[in-house]
């Protein structure tokens, strides 16, 4: 079970940071201390090289005042320009002669062959082991072969001694940095997530009665500002659906209250008097029939609207002349509103989408017209290209919208006053469906005011 400390980001961030900053620093210092044996390697390897050019050229000029045997050690004698922790070796490489040493342990070094060698040999003393680098080079002698062997004793190797004794070091080392890291690092994180948590606090007394509550900024315009403004966003988008979705509740209930009111009334008369009156019960069974169609009709509108905007309606798209579209709507409104004028222009475009959908459109802002224009009113339509859209115009010459009403007249239920009479008959909800409907047709609806009077509706379609 993972301990309850670590439940905090603050502490999982710091020791997330306190591991990976040792392991750095032990690697960098274990990087450092290689590079620093490489160099040191390096500098031995060429100081042995030239300690062996100097014991040659030593030999070569004791060989010019001296007899070449027992008496050339003691002619070298003790060269001053090796330091005191270089021993060398000469001999003859065919009968193995010493010639000249200065340490009398050493080994007859074989040629190294260019190459500086390690030589290690377990209890070569009685009391210790011999542990060297050396370079042997094998020089001809008029009928002898001379090697001339330099050597360092590994076990006053200070880097030697260094690389023995590091894990111990870096253990002592990670300890400190350990704790020093993770103190730091949970100092700076819980400074840097401090807004984070004034968010979250802020965020988790949000309600629904107090979405418009913004949560705070530090004002340093950055990431953290952004997750502010982004929630703040969000809230407030939210707060706007809450508000539509109580008002689309108070709206449903209030259209489905009035004719359910009428059909009780009507209910009790006919209880009371209906039976007694033919010409009450006709009246009463008419207000019924009437009412009851209303609330048929605002179920199916609402269920219409409900699966377009859940996808269960998806669009058929096929190619529709927008001519003949045209046509089968005026023929249509010949027959409900005769007295009405269409006047239609479509250019000959030929658009691809749903077509029962598109008609459906139509016959809303059309019907909307004829209901608000008057039957008797001259209603335009047209479609043209311009640039890479197809736009479609409705609009008639009636009173046109009050400018207040405008910008809510895709609302469901609206009607253009607050009390949301009866005085104009429908549901309030033909243009929420024609906004529906587009919207799932991938096209922009828009209203506007004609001048000098009438509403009018604008259509955009793009296409490639």
């Amino acid at each position: 079970m993972k301990p309850k400390f670590l439940n905090s980001f603050s502490v999982r961030l710091s020791l997330r940071f306190m591991f990976i900053m040792t392991g750095a620093v032990v690697f960098l210092s274990l990087a450092f201390l290689f590079f620093v044996q490489s160099l040191v390697d390096k500098n031995q390897n060429m100081e042995l090289m030239v300690a062996e050019d100097v014991v040659f050229e030593k030999l070569e000029e004791a060989r010019l005042t001296s007899e070449f045997g027992s008496k050339l050690g003691e002619s070298l004698g003790s060269i001053q320009a090796l330091p005191y922790y270089i021993t060398y070796i000469i001999y003859d490489a065919k009968d193995f002669t010493l010639l000249a040493t200065n340490d009398p342990f050493l080994p007859y070094l074989e040629d190294s062959k260019g190459k500086v060698n390690h030589y290690f040999e377990k209890n070569y003393f009685f009391d210790g082991d011999l542990n060297i680098i050396y370079y042997a080079e094998k020089h001809a002698e008029s009928q002898n072969e001379i090697i001339v062997a330099v050597a360092i004793n590994m076990d006053f190797n200070t880097m030697a001694k260094m690389f023995s004794n590091l894990p111990f070091a870096l253990l002592f080392m990670a300890i400190p940095i350990l704790l020093l890291s993770f103190l730091i690092s949970f100092f700076i994180t819980k400074k840097i997530i401090s807004p984070v948590v004034k968010i979250t606090r802020a965020a988790q007394s949000v309600t629904i009665e107090n979405l418009s509550d913004l949560l705070p900024l530090s004002g340093n315009d950055d990431e953290i500002d952004e997750l502010s403004e982004t929630f703040n966003s969000l809230f407030l988008r939210l707060k706007q659906d809450f508000d539509r979705e109580r008002q689309f509740s108070s709206d449903v209930s209030h259209e489905l209250n009035t004719p359910l009111t009428v059909i009780s009334g009507q209910t009790n008369l006919l209880l009371r008097w209906g039976k007694d009156s033919p010409e009450q019960l006709e009246k009463s069974l008419n207000a019924i029939k009437t009412e009851s169609k209303t609330m048929q009709a605002i179920i199916a509108n609402l269920l219409q609207i409900s699966r377009i905007e859940s996808g269960r309606i998806k669009p058929q798209i096929s190619q529709v002349s927008l001519a003949d579209m045209f046509s089968w709507l005026t023929e249509e409104f010949s027959e409900i509103a005769p007295r009405a004028e269409i006047i239609s222009e479509a250019n000959g475009i030929v658009i691809s989408t749903d077509e029962e959908m598109l008609h459906q459109v139509l016959t809303v802002l059309i019907s909307n017209s004829i209901k608000y224009a008057g039957q008797t009113c001259r209603i335009n339509l047209t479609a043209y290209k311009k640039e890479n859209v197809i736009i479609i115009e409705e609009n008639d010459d009636g009173p046109g919208f009050l400018k207040e009403t405008l910008p809510h007249i895709f609302e469901r239920f609206y009607r253009g006053d607050e009390s949301h009479t009866r005085k104009v008959a429908g549901s309030g909800l033909g243009l929420a469906i024609a906004q529906t409907l587009c919207t799932a047709l991938n096209a922009k609806i828009k209203a506007r005011n004609m001048v000098p009077h009438g509403a009018g509706f604008t259509i955009e379609f793009l296409f490639a």
